[in-house]
């Protein structure tokens, strides 16, 4: 077998990073779209569709960070090939201080402040006593059709 010689060896080992670059983007771009994620959370995706909350993306609420989330879905990939979870019964991850966060940056805005103090007001009160949005509101799935995926 014939060696590449330096100048090979530096031409195969960009080579190899950009495969393995293009395709780790390509694979997380796939990952993180809607229709990912209904593939084996088809219930879900569906109370969702008809929710008031429909122009949403799932990872607007459901995410705890880049690496945090890639670990824990390469962990349920290969517990699902292994045949370990079945993820069309596997409720999805909640994260109700996260997703709280997540209500907080789209409905207590500056601009709804000016539109709608009282409501800010009113809200500011209501998160002293409780610790979720999800204390007083439903997640935002629609639990009937939630309800028949048991």
């Amino acid at each position: 077998m014939r060696r590449l010689g330096p100048i090979g060896t530096v031409i195969a080992i960009i080579a190899a990073v950009l495969i393995l670059g293009g395709g780790g983007y390509g694979a997380h771009e796939f990952t993180t779209q809607d229709h990912f994620c209904a593939s084996c959370h088809a219930y879900e995706k569906t109370s969702w569709d008809h929710s008031d909350h429909s122009d949403v993306g799932c990872l607007d609420c459901h995410t705890k960070g880049f690496t945090y989330d890639k670990v824990q879905g390469a962990r349920k990939v290969w517990l699902t090939l292994t045949g370990q979870v079945n993820p069309h019964n596997d409720p999805l991850p909640t994260y109700p201080e996260e997703t709280s966060q997540n209500c907080v940056d789209c409905h207590m805005t500056g601009e709804i402040g000016e539109e709608q103090p009282f409501f800010i007001a009113r809200h500011e009160r209501y998160m002293e006593r409780v610790s979720t949005c999800q204390a007083c509101h439903d997640s935002g799935h629609d639990k009937r059709l939630q309800r028949m995926k048991r």
